[in-house]
């Protein structure tokens, strides 16, 4: 199975020219650069981005043994060579795979972390990069800085055979999906449900179940999946986050997120339950 290690002191180097073979994860505003290969999207490799003006990229990991760099430009040099392409971002998290997409994300993450993270937040001091971990560190008064994950729920709430989905103001137009908030200070998990699906429909729900979890770097976020059954209450949009939801059976569905999120595999799981439980 394919396999991505994380480099325990991620630095900028420009040691990824040394390496033609290395892939270069490279990020431009919204967009990234991939290639198409067969039955997949890769990275770009060093050798098919040489002639561009890149210095220094952050070193992130081995896929595979190969090793893996990335760098934010904040525009291209000029169109990408064939066969590299440029793909939005969130529209490249459904092409990766497995160690590539965990790649991606740490890349992602990384790269915007080092760029909230250049001042000591306790003596303003610039920081330097650490060379035991991943961390940032001030050399006036020793204070470490490490990446920092903002947990997330994404919830499937359940009525019998019925899913409540919802289109949220920042969704593409005709796009439901999934009830989502942050996990705010002081609360458990099963309780930033509660609250958000309250606050976000005006129902309550219980018998919480965790279902499955993914790495979501818009830009730090990680994304914790949840079921949910509906409990009282009559579903209704809060009119700030939600425009319109509803409630919606196995095989007609509205359109729903695209695959390669954490929103649509719950919602095919919950289809695929229930086309099962459909009469014949």
């Amino acid at each position: 199975m394919p396999r991505f290690i994380p480099d325990p002191s991620p630095a900028y180097t420009p040691e990824w020219k040394n390496h033609p073979e290395a892939e270069l994860i490279v990020f431009c505003g919204r967009d990234m650069l991939l290639c198409p290969r067969e039955d997949r999207y890769d990275f770009p490799r060093a050798e098919e981005l040489r002639d561009w003006e890149i210095g220094a990229a952050l070193s992130i990991g081995m896929r595979d043994g190969v090793p893996c760099y990335a760098v934010d430009l904040t525009e291209l040099p000029e169109e990408p060579p064939e066969p590299v392409r440029k793909v939005a971002v969130r529209t490249a998290v459904g092409c990766l795979q497995d160690a590539a997409f965990s790649a991606g994300c740490r890349a992602k993450e990384l790269l915007h972390w080092r760029k909230q993270h250049r001042f000591c937040g306790r003596c303003g001091k610039k920081l330097e990069e650490s060379r035991s971990d991943v961390a940032m560190v001030c050399p006036e008064c020793g204070e470490k800085f490490y990446p920092q994950l903002a947990p997330a729920v994404i919830v499937a709430v359940t009525r019998g055979d019925e899913i409540l989905l919802a289109h949220n103001r920042n969704f593409v137009p005709e796009i439901y999906g999934l009830i989502a908030g942050f996990v705010e200070a002081g609360e458990n998990l099963e309780e930033a449900i509660a609250r958000e699906i309250l606050e976000e429909t005006s129902i309550t729900v219980g018998n919480i179940r965790y279902f499955s979890s993914q790495c979501w770097p818009f830009p730090n976020s990680l994304m914790l999946g949840f079921y949910a059954d509906y409990v009282s209450g009559e579903a209704r949009p809060d009119g700030k986050e939600l425009e319109s939801l509803g409630w919606f059976r196995a095989g007609a569905l509205p359109k729903i997120p695209p695959k390669g999120s954490i929103a649509r595999r719950i919602i095919d799981d919950f289809e695929r339950k229930y086309r099962r439980k459909e009469p014949k």
